[in-house]
């Protein structure tokens, strides 16, 4: 293990990784009920719907984004060679531009119908989280051209 190795940023990442894996799992948007044509159905009882319920093709760059974040942490922890942290670092950014860019665009046009869906702070927190990540990846990139 060579912890006197790891970054601030390499620390932001693996840390906001782990974060977005539990927010994924509490309510992100709350929709009205009833039945969408071409998008979705919700029940009566249950309005809120999770990262999980909410999203189709976004939650799959979600937890790929984070499970970089997380590996971007452990391989400059236990790094042999630093192909595989610096490997980790530049997948991190370059899929964490992007998933940002698609979270955001989610947070303006929520999925389903825009008047029926609401809000909540589940997709706040997952935005910032996602936006920490890859500030983290950007941030050890930087500080590895520094002696």
């Amino acid at each position: 293990m060579t912890i006197n190795k790891v970054r601030g940023g390499d620390v932001l990442a693996g840390v906001g990784g782990l974060a977005l894996l539990a927010v994924m799992f509490f309510p992100w948007y709350r929709f009205l009920e009833g039945v969408y044509v071409g998008t979705r159905s919700v029940a009566a009882g249950d309005t809120s719907q999770s990262a999980w319920q909410a999203f189709s093709v976004t939650e799959v760059l979600l937890v790929l984004v984070a499970v970089l974040g997380i590996t971007q942490l452990v391989t400059t922890l236990f790094d042999r060679t630093p192909a595989y942290p610096v490997a980790a670092t530049v997948f991190t950014s370059v899929f964490g531009v992007v998933a940002s860019v698609v979270v955001l665009i989610r947070l303006i046009n929520p999925p389903g119908p825009n008047f029926a869906a609401d809000r909540l702070w589940g997709v706040w927190v997952g935005t910032l989280l996602v936006l920490a990540i890859t500030a983290g990846a950007w941030w050890s990139m930087r500080e590895a051209d520094r002696p």
